[in-house]
Order: C-alpha cells, then structure tokens, then sequence
C-alpha cells in the first residue's frame, strides 16, 4: 500500500470515529417517563407548548442534551426536559425523586411569594398534601385552573390553590395562561 493509500485510510477511520456517535443517535428512541410531558418549542421552560404527551409515549430522539433533548414525536419536532425521559437521570418507577417521609424534598429555589402560575392545559392535576407521588390526594383540578406558587421547586411546588394549600409538580405549572 502506499503511503497516500494510508493517508486516505486514516482519515476514513477518523471521520468514522467522529461521525459514528451521530450516526448512532439517528433513529434511537426512548419512551415519555413524566405522568405527561410536554413537547416545547425551544429549550426552554418558558418556551411555547406544542403539545403533551402521557408516559410511554415513544419519542425519536435527534439530539440529547443534559438538561433539554431535542425529540420528535408523532410527527412534531421540539424539546423535552431530558431527566423526564426514560434514559434521564434521577428518576424512580414513580417519576418521582422524593417521598413521603421527606417533607421539604424538592421544594428548594424560591420565587416570590405569591407568584400566578396555571395547570397546563389538557392535564388533571392531583394537589397533595406532601411533595410526593404518595402524598394523599386532596384536590384534583383541570387545565387551565389558576394557582397561587408559593415556593418553586425543581420537581414539587408549593401552591395555593381555591382556598387549599399542598404540593403540585412544577413541571405542570406554567406563568402565563395558555390559549
């Protein structure tokens, strides 16, 4: 062989070696781990909803990401929070990191109080009265309903909500009204 027939295979095995990685996310899929996940339109919290999607739901993975990974899902492009996906971090059976034992788990970075969030539309949402999915049930409201966010975690929020104080996932709350 040559030395410019070496040259060419080294730098085909190199543009392999850095093209395989995204080549293998091509087509790779996981599955919706949240209760419902919502599907944004940017990396962001903030972001527009383009749609919500129960768990199980199977995503088409395009390009994953530590906090956000870009999906598509029945034929709509966007971004999903990347711990609510099934191959996420810091996540039980219950899609839940807290329990019932630990009271103040997931309620750590403040907002003011007082701050008005609403349920995302087409979601029912259990208010408890611990910030777990074991936490008993008591109330249960729509889409849409406007709550009061009285401590803002990563996974549970404290909120008010008709007259009731207890926990909501923070996932589900979002500060401007949806139309």
């Amino acid at each position: 062989m040559t030395s410019k027939a070496w040259v060419r295979l080294l730098c085909l095995i190199l543009c392999l070696t850095v093209l395989m990685p995204c080549v293998s996310a091509l087509g790779e899929t996981t599955k919706v781990a949240a209760y419902l996940l919502r599907l944004r339109e940017k990396p962001s919290s903030d972001s527009k909803v383009l749609d919500a999607y129960p768990r199980g739901t199977k995503v088409t993975i395009l390009k994953k990401g530590t906090t956000w990974t870009r999906v598509q899902v029945h034929g709509k492009t966007g971004y999903m929070k990347t711990d609510l996906l099934a191959y996420g971090k810091n996540r039980n059976s219950s899609g839940s990191s807290s329990s019932k034992s630990s009271k103040s788990s997931g309620t750590g970075t403040s907002i003011t109080d007082g701050t008005t969030a609403y349920i995302v539309k087409g979601v029912r949402l259990n208010l408890r009265d611990l910030p777990s999915n074991e936490g008993d049930i008591i109330g249960s409201y729509r889409g849409g309903t406007k709550v009061t966010v009285l401590k803002k975690g990563k996974i549970w929020s404290l909120v008010e909500v008709k007259g009731k104080q207890g926990y909501m996932g923070t996932d589900y709350l979002t500060y401007e009204p949806e139309e």
